[in-house]
C-alpha cells in the first residue's frame, strides 16, 4: 500500500509539473501487473516448459549420482582386493594402484557432478529471466495499446510487490514528458561544450 501511495504522489507530481501546453482531458487508469502476468495464458505454459526442463536435469542429475555410486563401489573393491592378505605382493600392489587411479576418476567425476547441477540451475535461471521478460514486454505492449485506443495519458502499476519487473508508469502520454525542461535545470550551472 505504501508503495502504491508513492506511485500516486509521483503520478501527481508529474502532471502539476507537465507541460503548460498540454490541453488535453486527463485521464488516469491503474492495472495490477502481477495479476496480469499470473493470468497470462503464457504465464502457464511457461512455468510448464520449466518444469519440464527442471524434470529433465534432474533425471540427468540422478543418472550421474548413479555412474558416481557404481565408480565408488568399484574403488572400494579395488580397495578392499589391496588389502586382502591371500594375494600375492605384487597382486596387492597393482590393486591398490587401480584403486587410487579409480579415487581420482570418482573425485573428478563428483567435480563434474557439481558443476553440471551449478551449470543447468544458472541456466534454467536464465531461461526463466528471459522467457519472463519476453512476457511482460508483451503485457506492457497490450496496455500501451489498450492506453491509446482508449484515451489514458497515464497507467501506473498497482501492484503490491515489486511489480514484477514492470516500472511504475506503464504508459504516458509523451505530452506529459518534461524530461528536456528537468534535464535544462539540471544543467543550467554546465555552460553548454563549445564546439
Amino acid at each position: 500500500m505504501k508503495r502504491f501511495g508513492l506511485r500516486l504522489l509521483l503520478a501527481i507530481g508529474i502532471l502539476a509539473g507537465a507541460r503548460a501546453g498540454y490541453a488535453g482531458e486527463l485521464k488516469i487508469g491503474t492495472v495490477d501487473a502481477d495479476r496480469l502476468l499470473k493470468g497470462y495464458h503464457k504465464t502457464d505454459l511457461m512455468d510448464a516448459h520449466l518444469e519440464d526442463q527442471a524434470r529433465d536435469f534432474t533425471a540427468e542429475g540422478e543418472k550421474m549420482l548413479e555412474q558416481h555410486r557404481r565408480m565408488k563401489k568399484e574403488f572400494e573393491s579395488l580397495r578392499a582386493d589391496a588389502r586382502n592378505s591371500a594375494l600375492s605382493e605384487e597382486a596387492r600392489d597393482k590393486r591398490l594402484q587401480l584403486a587410487e587411479d579409480k579415487l581420482l576418476d570418482v573425485m573428478e567425476y563428483e567435480s563434474r557432478i557439481r558443476e553440471t547441477a551449478l551449470s543447468r540451475r544458472q541456466q534454467l535461471d536464465d531461461e526463466r529471466k528471459q522467457m519472463r521478460l519476453k512476457l511482460t514486454d508483451e503485457i506492457r505492449d497490450e496496455i500501451r495499446e489498450f492506453a491509446r485506443k482508449a484515451g489514458y495519458t497515464l497507467i501506473l502499476d498497482s501492484s503490491p510487490g515489486a511489480g514484477g519487473g514492470f516500472p511504475p508508469a506503464l504508459y504516458a502520454d509523451k505530452a506529459l514528458d518534461v524530461t528536456d525542461e528537468i534535464e535544462k535545470v539540471l544543467n543550467k550551472d554546465n555552460p553548454p561544450a563549445k564546439d
